[in-house]
């Protein structure tokens, strides 16, 4: 039964299929939820693709937290499920992984992004929200110092989602809970592995924040993803997470450590199924790092929009962008300004 569904889901572009007691399967196409014209889903049909699904170490997870995820591999295609516990059944959602990674300048990532990435030390993040496509572009820079230099990357993920071959450089990718228990005992023992590159899955917690800034600063370049609304917000929610009294210190370890800040969202292409990102990218410069320090976050906005010259694009501009070039409707994309009245306003200008 679950190999239809897999087959449909590829054959029609679909990023996610869930699974519920009661309906049919649902895909997300393109951002929308389209109903499949099948059977509702049984009680036995939800336990019989958990069962063929799901290894035995998430079986004993599910059991005891009601909640696993892992990957599976079909016909070449992996698949991240997720298995939760609701109201007494038991709902699956699978995310599609396309192994495809695109060039910086099919995203659109300026030059000197691309020169940042590839320094000796700093910290780079990716953010955004959920289903954003932090990942494919976190894939994107990790083939770009893959092929461009010779260096050893590690990366750290919860599961391991896009797989990368051996180029220039040698990649060692490492799974929570198959070959790593933890984020931060990934980075631990990444630290005794010889790493030039380590790239984290998911900056979410304290703990995992210290080790990143330490090792940003001492040497190792890093990548890694969190959630936030905004890059400038990002910096906020790293320091935000500490003790007061530390904070003064991350502040001065963020302001030193940090190469550049990619934020973005992924909205519906004007025709077809797809989607296409929206960016802000934020470089550090001496404004900017002075401003961490300062506690005036608030103004990194400001130098986004005067940074053109230095890799910097804002939200709006590269919503602008989309619009002009006709990639997505002006109609969604005024939903998503951050300044809806004058995104619409300049539009109808044009």
């Amino acid at each position: 039964m679950v190999e239809k569904f897999f087959k449909a889901a590829i054959k029609h572009n679909a990023n996610d299929i869930h699974l519920s007691l009661g309906v049919p399967p649902l895909f997300r196409v393109g951002g929308e939820m389209v109903r499949l014209k099948t059977d509702a889903l049984t009680e036995n049909d939800i336990d019989l693709i958990l069962r063929t699904l799901t290894p035995p170490r998430c079986m004993v997870e599910l059991s005891k937290t009601g909640n696993t995820d892992y990957v599976y591999n079909f016909e070449g295609h992996r698949f991240r499920v997720a298995v939760f516990r609701q109201c007494g059944t038991l709902g699956m959602v699978m995310r599609h992984f396309r192994n495809v990674i695109f060039s910086l300048d099919e995203l659109d990532i300026p030059l000197e992004v691309s020169t940042a990435i590839v320094q000796e030390r700093g910290l780079f993040l990716i953010t955004g929200p959920t289903g954003s496509g932090k990942t494919t572009t976190m894939a994107s820079l990790v083939d770009h110092i893959n092929t461009s230099t010779c260096k050893h990357i590690i990366t750290i993920e919860d599961p391991v989602e896009i797989l990368h071959t051996h180029k220039n450089s040698i990649v060692s990718q490492r799974e929570i809970g198959v070959d790593v228990n933890s984020f931060t005992e990934g980075l631990r023992w990444s630290m005794r592995q010889d790493p030039d590159v380590i790239v984290i899955g998911e900056i979410r917690d304290v703990e995992t924040s210290r080790i990143v800034l330490t090792a940003a600063d001492t040497g190792h370049l890093v990548f890694g993803t969190m959630h936030s609304r905004t890059a400038p917000a990002a910096i906020t929610r790293i320091i935000a997470a500490f003790p007061h009294d530390e904070q003064p210190f991350v502040r001065l370890q963020l302001s030193s450590a940090l190469l550049g800040i990619i934020n973005q969202v992924l909205l519906p292409i004007r025709e077809g199924d797809g989607m296409t990102s929206v960016v802000e990218i934020l470089m550090n410069s001496h404004t900017v790092a002075s401003l961490i320090r300062q506690e005036k976050e608030q103004h990194i906005a400001d130098e986004i929009r005067k940074g053109r010259r230095l890799g910097m694009v804002s939200f709006e501009e590269s919503l602008h962008h989309r619009c002009v070039n006709r990639e997505i409707d002006w109609q969604v994309a005024v939903k998503h300004s951050r300044d809806p009245e004058a995104f619409k306003n300049r539009m109808e200008k044009k």
